[in-house]
């Protein structure tokens, strides 16, 4: 997806490291069968440890940035169906983002057994499945509205905001002091 705005982009580089990170978080999957418990080396120690960091705080202030700052401009711009529609979606996507990143920091202190391997395969399915499309919503129809609302000086400092990580981001309380979107 081609966008002109500097959130934008932000927004695109992160829906295309999230997706770098599902694809390799599938393979990990496929590698080892339902019944066969893997046993985690370097590698898949490696990948929990930044699966569980994406998803326990990284993927949340991705989610915070749009509903607080881009979905309210954008549902008063006349795409209020969308914004509803991502935010359902952010809402059924937190329960499996909280559940995988306590499987894997479980599995990074006691590794996976039989009882641990089967449901971090399946939720991790669950994952994959609704993150990816959601994902694909957001690329089609979310990263031209952002164009289409953001006056270019409230993209520069919203994007300075987030590329920094200015805590204004996270929290309602902050708002009067953050980039006026």
């Amino acid at each position: 997806m081609h966008t002109d705005s500097k959130t934008g982009q932000l927004l695109h580089d992160d829906h295309h490291r999230t997706i770098d990170l599902l694809n390799a978080f599938e393979a990990y999957l496929e590698r080892t069968g339902e019944d066969d418990i893997p046993h985690l080396d370097a590698d898949g120690r490696g990948l929990l440890a930044t699966l569980g960091k994406e998803l326990g705080q990284d993927l949340e202030r991705h989610f915070l940035l749009e509903e607080q700052w881009l979905f309210p401009p954008i549902a008063a711009a006349g795409a209020y169906e969308m914004t509803a529609d991502l935010s359902t979606d952010h809402e059924a996507l937190r329960p499996l983002v909280r559940r995988i990143a306590r499987l894997c920091a479980l599995a990074l202190r006691e590794g996976f057994d039989e009882e641990s391997w089967p449901v971090f395969r399946y939720f991790g399915q669950q994952l994959i499945e609704g993150l990816v499309l959601h994902i694909q919503k957001e690329e089609t129809a979310l990263l031209s509205a952002v164009d289409a609302v953001l006056t270019p000086a409230q993209d520069v400092a919203l994007a300075r905001a987030y590329r920094h990580g200015d805590e204004v981001l996270g929290g309602t309380d902050e708002r009067a002091s953050s980039p006026q979107v």
